[in-house]
């Protein structure tokens, strides 16, 4: 089976969380889609403000390439922006074409809420005529770990068994 996991970091936590999904997906073949904003954090804000005002210019590239024809499942993971995934996932989910019919499982990262961006991911991607089959928060204030997204991870890895 093949799962493409897709996802928003800009400080790490995304990305840890997606990873650590990923190492428990053991009847998975993984790749991943990152979008990680790097550089000093003003810089970091800069990019994530054209993402806001609908200029992906920055990702451009990358975007051009996404084709998940080939994949069974795909993840998708963002951080929690005022309750809210940022525009870059609606960018995505625009780029990946003709989703229909593909199954999905959407996950947030947030320090306090998480739930109200979670269930908009869950909404866009069926718009897009995709099966969600599962869907979680990962919520601390500060350091995230990793302990619950292995086991979300494993919890996706049983379904296939």
């Amino acid at each position: 089976m093949k799962t493409l996991i897709a996802y928003f970091t800009m400080g790490g936590r995304t990305k840890k969380t997606a990873e650590a999904i990923a190492s428990a997906l053991t009847n998975y073949n993984v790749s991943y889609f990152p979008v990680q904003l790097t550089g000093k954090f003003i810089e970091k804000l800069k990019i994530l403000d054209k993402f806001e005002k609908n200029d992906f210019s920055a990702i451009e590239p990358e975007l051009n390439t996404l084709d998940v024809a080939s994949y069974d499942l795909i993840i998708f993971g963002m951080p929690t922006y005022g309750s809210k995934p940022p525009k870059v996932f609606d960018e995505i989910v625009a780029r990946m074409g003709n989703l229909s019919g593909k199954r999905a499982v959407v996950f947030t990262t947030a320090r306090f809420t998480g739930g109200k961006a979670r269930d908009y991911m869950k909404a866009k991607v069926e718009e897009a005529g995709v099966q969600v089959i599962d869907k979680t928060k990962f919520r601390r204030v500060f350091w995230l770990g990793v302990k619950n997204a292995i086991k979300f991870g494993k919890q996706i890895n049983e379904r296939q068994e």
